[in-house]
């Protein structure tokens, strides 16, 4: 990704913000809460725009390389996201969520959900049940079964561990690690260093820029670096 500013009522928010990951790579986004982290992603993954044009996204498949900033179609297919905020249907069941987001008729559902990447996440038992109905960690499951249900090569996720305890913290990153070793991308915020174990690299957002920290940087040095 090339060249990304945001700005939002005259505050420059992103500076010309620039990384490199390679298919089958993962990144942590680390930064201080308000640094734009969340504009960052929620760029990165199609719902909002950016303030420059020649601002680039691309994703090399085989021989095929996308801008995802400019190719929306491939984009949809490539990208799955997990926003910071729940966006399931409360009143509708989790089949009824899973069909929402799918590109695929109701009668592939079953398909979908034994495919490796799904099926670790374990929903199944509770398809039925209205999404108001389940606990906070089901909710985040369900929540990145509706990223995956067409397959991405990318995921981006917003904390997807939040507000969760430790064992859902756990188990959301046990399958992010399955994910990445399956070989696929993905780039999260977080701020829970054990998030860091599983990414190839660091990156953090701090005064609109954005710069790689070396990836055993842990605990004082660490927040020395996200303070100073």
């Amino acid at each position: 990704m090339d060249a990304l500013s945001f700005s939002y009522r005259n505050q420059k928010i992103l500076d010309n913000v620039s990384f490199k990951l390679e298919a089958g790579e993962c990144a942590a986004l680390i930064g201080a809460n308000g640094s734009g982290k969340s504009t960052l992603l929620s760029i990165l993954a199609g719902v909002r725009k950016g303030s420059t044009g020649n601002a680039s996204f691309k994703f090399t498949r085989g021989d095929k390389t996308f801008d995802l900033f400019k190719d929306k179609k491939s984009a949809s297919k490539l990208i799955g996201y997990v926003p910071q905020d729940d966006p399931l249907m409360p009143e509708l069941t989790v089949r009824d969520n899973l069909l929402l987001w799918s590109d695929s008729p109701a009668s592939k559902l079953e398909e979908l959900l034994s495919g490796p990447a799904i099926k670790a996440l374990d929903i199944t038992s509770f398809l039925k049940k209205p999404v108001r109905a389940l606990s906070g960690g089901m909710r985040r499951r369900v929540t990145i079964a509706c990223a995956m249900i067409n397959s991405p090569d990318i995921l981006i996720l917003d904390e997807p561990a939040s507000a969760l305890d430790l064992n859902f913290r756990s188990e959301i990153r046990d399958y992010l690690d399955l994910f990445h070793r399956s070989g696929g991308t993905f780039i999260l915020s977080t701020h829970d260093e054990a998030d860091l174990d599983i990414c190839n690299k660091i990156l953090l957002l701090k005064g609109s820029h954005l710069s790689a920290v070396p990836n055993d940087l842990r605990g004082d040095e660490l927040l020395s670096k996200l303070k100073n």
